[in-house]
Parts: C-alpha cells; structure tokens; sequence
C-alpha cells in the first residue's frame, strides 16, 4: 500500500470521482450531499502518483430501522478507479472512515451497497439488514452495517 497515499480532502474534490464511477448517469450537482456539509463528516482521497484514484466520505447519520440513531455512521460512495482495484486501496478508505467513526465515539457504521459491492463489505466485517431494497436508478442495494471497535489505533490523517 505505501504506493498510494491517503489524504483528507473536500467534499468537492470527491465529487467528480463519485459521479464517475458511481453515478455516471447523474449530473455532478446530484451528489452534492447535504451530509457532505457536516463539519464532522470526513472525505478520503487516495492518491497514486499524485493524482486521485479512490475516494470514501463518512458522517454522522442514523441507520435505517434502528433504534439507536446516536452513534451511527454512514459510510458513503466508497470508490477505487479500475486500473486500482484489488489492490487493498477501497479496504484501507473503509478502515480509516471506521477510525474516524470510532474516535468521534461512533457505535455503528453503514451504508446501502450494490449487491455487487456485497462481498467487499462483508469481507471487511460488514452484514446485512434486511432483504435488498430495490433502487429504480442504480438497482438492489443492500443496507450493511459493522459494529465499531474501540480505536486501537493512532495515525493522524493528513
């Protein structure tokens, strides 16, 4: 992994990365999220090369159907180029959004996936909630969602 670098960004510098590979049939302006605002959400870029290849944002928000609305994160638009998929690079976003979560006293993180997406999610400790939801622009979604660990960690995010 130390050929990528991992960086907090803005939310606007997500964007164009977000669309394009997540939401190309959308205009730019339609995910430009409210939550994107929040001063304690976070956005990731990793970069190779200097130049931005995967991105991930998280922010406060309860989960769908439960109860505990306090200390649940969502975890939104996870995603890695082509070119760098398989490489470890969607996994470390996702772990530092889970750290992030966990050192503003986060209990809980999801997000809704793509059923294609299902397997990344789960190999990194994620479950289902309930039966898919069917999405008429972007298809079945699962709504996943991961306990979070005490931070065991320290790496300060640049």
């Amino acid at each position: 992994m130390s050929e990528y670098d991992i960086q907090r960004i803005d939310a606007a510098e997500a964007r164009p990365l977000r669309r394009a590979l997540l939401h190309p049939a959308q205009p730019l302006a339609a995910v430009d999220y409210a939550a994107d605002h929040d001063p304690a959400s976070l956005h990731l870029g990793a970069f190779k090369d200097g130049v931005l290849v995967g991105v991930a944002s998280t922010h406060p928000q309860p989960m769908p159907g439960s109860h505990s609305g306090a200390g649940a994160w969502r975890i939104r638009d996870v995603a890695v180029e082509h070119g760098h998929r398989g490489r470890g690079v969607g996994a470390w976003l996702l772990e530092r959004c889970i750290a992030h979560a966990s050192n503003q006293h986060g209990s809980v993180v999801w997000c809704t996936a793509r059923v294609g997406a299902y397997g990344f999610f789960a190999r990194m400790g994620f479950a289902r909630s309930g039966p898919p939801i069917e999405d008429p622009e972007e298809g079945p979604q699962y709504t996943l969602y991961a306990d979070v660990p005490p931070l065991e960690r320290s790496w300060k995010i640049s």
